[in-house]
């Protein structure tokens, strides 16, 4: 595998390698065989910081948190700034460096598994789009730190398992926060978050497709189309998961029958509703309330 460069760390920086005798164990664990850290490290204010790769045989992960610099693939380059992620799976020829005048801070993970790709296509990663922004986000750095934290157990396996699956979270987090990046970004007023904001005040009535589409400022026709190729659901689909959530709650929290949550949420027909919940949740009602989950 390719690993960490040797690029000398600077004060207070951290470097750490997972053992080839632990990466044997993470490769055939049940818990880490999709996805496991192989490297890991943070260079803060790292001026003169540069690597080349002319080979790269493994997965790699760079989050700037502050400062500037720049990456390079496939002779392209692209600016780094605070709150990017740069991101370098397997094979793909790259460069970057730390910019002089505003050296960035880097924390970074080298990981691989047998999942790894279906997370890189959950970050949306594109070869010509190698540097996404997810912002300067205290949650990003807390969760690199705990991450980091695995070099100080004693090489215990346990904990690497716990470090694999916290890489897990993270990637998938990630992808929930590039995309919602592209979503803000994409200046075309379609704002999910307003939608749903909508849809979340009309859950004790029905959907007006009109309404979503004003708030979008689109067609009825063109506001579905788009709505489905955003979230993968017609809006109505999603509009019934979130009563159905609702319902959940309610029949957690409250005595309130059947019928009192049905009419609560729209439905004048108590049976309607409860087959609809079944429908969603895979079981009535009232086995959801008896079972008493957790």
């Amino acid at each position: 595998m390719t690993g960490p460069s040797d690029w000398p760390l600077p004060p207070q920086g951290v470097r750490f390698l997972v053992p080839r005798f632990l990466l044997q164990r993470l490769q055939q664990h049940a818990l880490t065989q999709g996805l496991f850290p192989r490297a890991m490290g943070y260079y803060p204010d790292a001026l003169g910081h540069r690597v080349e790769r002319q080979s790269h045989a493994d997965h790699l992960l760079l989050y700037c948190a502050g400062g500037r610099g720049m990456l390079r693939v496939n002779r392209r380059q692209y600016a780094v700034a605070r709150g990017d992620l740069m991101m370098l799976p397997r094979n793909l020829l790259h460069a970057y460096a730390s910019s002089s005048r505003e050296p960035w801070t880097l924390y970074w993970v080298h990981f691989d598994g047998a999942d790894v790709d279906g997370f890189w296509e959950h970050m949306n990663f594109l070869p010509d789009r190698p540097v996404r922004h997810v912002g300067a986000a205290p949650k990003v750095i807390e969760d690199f730190e705990t991450l980091l934290e695995v070099r100080n157990t004693g090489f215990r396996e346990g904990f690497f398992i716990h470090a694999s699956n916290h890489l897990r979270q993270m990637l998938g987090m990630f992808g929930l926060m590039i995309s919602t990046h592209l979503r803000r970004s994409s200046g075309d007023g379609f704002d999910l978050e307003s939608i749903h904001a909508v849809m979340h005040e009309k859950l004790h009535g029905h959907l007006d497709l009109a309404t979503l589409a004003e708030v979008a400022g689109m067609s009825r026709h063109g506001f579905c189309r788009r709505y489905k190729a955003q979230t993968g659901n017609s809006p109505y689909q999603h509009f019934l998961h979130l009563k159905m959530e609702r319902a959940c709650y309610l029949l957690d929290i409250t005595d309130q029958t059947v019928g009192d949550i049905a009419e609560s949420l729209g439905y004048d027909d108590a049976y309607y509703f409860s087959r609809l919940f079944r429908k969603v949740m895979g079981l009535s009602p009232s086995r959801y309330r008896e079972s008493r989950h957790g």
